[in-house]
Order: structure tokens, then sequence, then C-alpha cells
């Protein structure tokens, strides 16, 4: 008797790689689908096993969710398809582009009762759960200062490998949507969002639509004083950074580990679990599936238990609703 979960991955793109290796790996899970608006059926993909079709309603086999790796701002349209036929939906960041859009496919999977998770997997990474646990028990002081980077570097060779890429209608913007937005939801899921945002964003290296490099300011209902800054112009490329200051001392991140410590009364809780090696540069290919296999066990047992996913629609939303601001509030 088999009782995997069984996924359709919707899209063929490179992403959706990622997801077929990281499933391969987790006993408990399968895709029996994949749906290609052309029909292509990467070299990846297992001829036998694997169905393709054009859409989700065609797909053939029964199966339990999908997993949308369709462009940002076509993540609604597989969302809603998918909940219509009361399957279960994870998509992979960002939630989708506009807040119509993510209306849209909140109000979809809440009417049809099924789950709805975004691939904010940064949020099981590392040191990321303690700090998080030890903001929320508010152990590390008054916080007043908090710099974010996330400095990467993408060629011409990035941008040129599909379409829509650096350009606002699909891909709703440059680094901040795209590179940084796993980074932006952490700085939400630690600090909420801001009540005000000024930036200044602009475009220096690249021939795109959308920007390759900018800075925002971000004001706080508490005080706090937060600055972002998302690239995808500074060479060779950089880890992302997490600077925190409170008046209790200070603490630094990089790709998701504490590298500095030193908080009054409080012992550094870094358990060093591995090393993440994202480094920002050219490549955008994820070789590591590990925080995928997290982010997908967290949504089968979400399903199999009715409990919320760690980043569910309404959680993952606030990250798109704060790029927006920093799209919305340029200063001349």
């Amino acid at each position: 008797m088999n009782n995997k979960f069984k996924f359709v991955v919707v899209g063929s793109g490179n992403i959706s790689r990622t997801y077929f290796k990281a499933i391969e790996e987790i006993k408990n899970a399968e895709i029996v689908g994949l749906v290609s608006r052309s029909l292509n059926k990467p070299k990846f993909v297992d001829e036998n096993k694997i169905k393709i079709s054009r859409s989700i309603k065609e797909i053939k086999v029964d199966f339990d969710a999908v997993i949308l790796c369709t462009p940002n701002g076509l993540h609604h349209i597989g969302a809603i398809e998918a909940a219509s036929l009361g399957k279960h939906v994870l998509t992979e960041k960002v939630l989708d582009i506009s807040i119509q859009n993510m209306d849209e496919m909140i109000n979809a999977c809440n009417k049809n009762n099924v789950k709805l998770a975004v691939a904010y997997q940064r949020r099981l990474n590392g040191d990321n759960p303690k700090i998080r646990e030890l903001l929320s028990a508010e152990k590390l002081g008054k916080i007043f200062s908090v710099n974010l980077s996330v400095k990467n570097y993408r060629d011409d060779n990035y941008y040129n490998s599909a379409e829509y890429r650096g350009k606002y209608k699909i891909d709703g913007g440059g680094p901040f949507i795209q590179q940084a937005s796993h980074s932006i939801d952490l700085y939400c899921w630690f600090f909420r969002r801001p009540s005000k945002i000024a930036s200044k964003l602009g475009t220096f290296v690249h021939d795109i639509e959308t920007e390759d490099h900018g800075s925002a300011i971000c004001i706080h209902e508490n005080g706090m004083i937060g600055t972002i800054t998302a690239s995808t112009a500074t060479k060779p490329g950089f880890a992302p950074k997490l600077e925190v200051y409170s008046d209790k001392g200070y603490f630094e991140m990089e790709n998701d580990l504490i590298t500095k410590w030193d908080i009054d009364e409080v012992a550094n809780p870094s358990y060093l679990i591995e090393l993440n090696t994202h480094t920002g540069t050219a490549t955008h290919t994820v070789e590591d599936v590990t925080n995928h296999k997290r982010i997908i066990r967290d949504f089968i047992d979400s399903v199999n238990n009715n409990t919320e996913p760690i980043a569910n629609g309404q959680s993952a939303r606030i990250a798109t609703e704060m790029i927006l601001d920093i799209y919305n509030n340029q200063i001349s």
C-alpha cells in the first residue's frame, strides 16, 4: 500500500529541479505529475513515473498538493486552480507580486479549506528559530537598530535566461523581491513590518527595467530603525548579513548563523548545526536541498495534522507587502 504524500510540480524551470531532488530524499513523499505549458519535460524528470500536462486540471493521476515553481506573478493562477480542485498549495517565494493577487489566492485556499504555504525555508535554517524564540520572549533587550545587507551579483546571462527577468510585469521587481525576499521575510518574522519606509533604488550595472541596487530605511512603531540594502550589482556577491543592536548589546548573523554575540546575561544560542554555502554569487541554482526538505516536511505535517505551516499565506504576504512599500516609497 502506497501512503506517500503526492505532489504535482507546476512549472518546469530551474527551481523545479530543486524540488525533484528534495522529494527524492523524503521517504513519505513523491512527485506524480508535472505541469508545463510548453509540455517541456526536463532531463531530470523520470519519463516512466511523471505525468506531464499543460494545466493542473489535466493531470489524470491522484495527488494531494501542488508545488508552484512558476514565475512570481503567476503564483495566484496556479494556487486558485489547485484550490478549486481541493488540492493544497506550496508555492515558491514570493507569495505573489500584488495585494490583489495575494488576496485572491488566500481567499481561494480558505474557501476550499486547503493549506497555503510559501517556501520561506530559511525560517527553519541555522540559528533563525532560536533568534525568533528569544525575540518573541523579549530576552534580547530593547532593539533600536537593525541593518540587513543582501548584496548579490548576477551577470547578464542570468537576466537573459528568461524573458520576464528584470521586469516588473511578472518578476515584480529586481533584487528586493527576488534575491532579498528570503531575508526580508526573516526581517518581518523577527521584527514585524515597519510602519514607514523610504527608499532609493537605481539601475547601475545591468540593462534591465527594474532596480539592480538600492537601500531602504525602515521606521517601526516602537521606534526601531532598520536599514536594508539589496543588490545584484555587487561583485563578486556576498553572504546575507544581519546586524542587530539593543540596549543589552548586539549580535551579527551571516548565512543564518550567529557570527558575533555580545548580549548582557544571554548566552550565545548558536548550535552551529551546519554551514550554509550560499554566497550571493552569480549562480541561482540550488545545490543543497536541506532547507527545502525541511519546508516540504513542515508542509506535509501541516496537511496531515491540520495545523498551520510555518510560513502560511497570511504570514508570508507580509514580506511582499513590505517589498511593495519599498517600491512605492522611493525618494527622488
